[in-house]
């Protein structure tokens, strides 16, 4: 708390004691009070008011793969019974195509996107119904683990 923050905390717990002593209140009730104030002002003191509290974003340049899109998408990622939404599973194959095209593999050749991600993940990434948010957290990583072909 800063010095300001003390000396006006300070004269509020004397502004009150004063009012309460010319009123007439009895000592102890004087003493709660002051105490309160005292706490009050305190509590209030140490507060950021204000305060940005945000994290800075990284640039784009800083981040790296894709796993940072799906983040983005997180907060509609699943529906109501708990699985990945319709939303989510086009933002992972469009996540998925891209991590593809980087590792030199076209997305459009299933049988090597097949191969190069592995079964679990190709299962998510072609399932008709919705997946888990285990399968699309397996996908994931499959995507992350994907070596560069040579």
């Amino acid at each position: 708390m800063s010095a300001a923050r003390a000396a006006a905390t300070a004269a509020a717990v004397a502004v009150v004691v004063a009012v309460m002593a010319l009123i007439g209140f009895a000592g102890v009730n004087i003493a709660l009070a002051a105490v309160t104030t005292a706490a009050l002002g305190t509590l209030l003191g140490h507060r950021d008011l204000g305060r940005d509290v945000t994290l800075p974003g990284l640039r784009d340049a800083e981040r790296s793969g894709h796993r940072h899109e799906a983040a983005r998408i997180s907060w509609s990622l699943t529906d109501a019974d708990g699985r990945v939404s319709e939303h989510g599973l086009r933002e992972l194959r469009a996540v998925a195509a891209g991590r593809l095209r980087t590792a030199g593999i076209d997305p459009s050749d299933a049988t090597a996107a097949r191969a190069a991600v592995g079964e679990r993940a190709w299962t998510t990434l072609t399932a008709s119904s919705p997946p888990t948010v285990r399968a699309l957290d397996a996908c994931l990583t499959a995507l992350e683990n994907l070596e560069p072909r040579r």
